[in-house]
């Protein structure tokens, strides 16, 4: 009788100590280290998108920003991602046609800021960014479509690309 209440005992206890270094987003459990990452990545792409609203194609320095965000999430956001998951990240960042990086490029080569037209351009790269961070802190899809959710909600993205496109028009 005394072995199972010390038995139970061991096993209560690691079950307290396994939780205290859980917590929690979007209701999904993600380890101290993951939520770490995922807040980082918060901050990341935060960044970028303040970033990009402060961009004046006359001012290299706010390229520059840009580019160091896109660098920074490249490299932080992609912590425990497959190699498949970090080139699709990588191509909604680099300096191709489409990536944040490849459309500020044009932006000053062709000496314009952002408006409408090109603030729908990211779209698809933020999609990209938010859905592929919320991947690399959790264990399956749904995870991290819940995760990607939230991230979306909290960082009101949509309606940033929005007032980044208007505010140029």
């Amino acid at each position: 009788m005394k072995r199972i209440g010390l038995v139970l005992s061991i096993i209560t206890l690691g079950v307290i100590l396994v939780a205290c270094g859980q917590k929690t987003y979007a209701g999904i459990q993600i380890s101290g280290d993951k939520y770490t990452q995922l807040n980082e990545a918060k901050v990341n792409i935060k960044k970028l998108l303040s970033d990009l609203d402060d961009f004046d194609y006359r001012n290299t320095k706010t390229a520059d920003k840009i580019y160091r965000d896109a660098d920074e999430i490249m490299l932080k956001n992609a912590k425990g991602l497959s190699t498949s998951e970090k080139e699709k990240l990588d191509v909604a960042l680099d300096n191709s046609q489409h990536g944040v990086k490849g459309i500020i490029k044009d932006a000053q080569r062709k000496k314009y800021n952002i408006d409408g037209s090109v603030a729908s351009q990211f779209h698809h790269n933020f999609k990209v960014i938010v859905n592929i961070s919320a991947k690399a802190v959790t264990n399956s899809q749904v995870q991290a479509d819940k995760v990607a959710n939230k991230l979306n909600k909290d960082l009101k993205i949509e309606k940033q690309l929005y007032n980044l496109g208007s505010k140029h028009e």
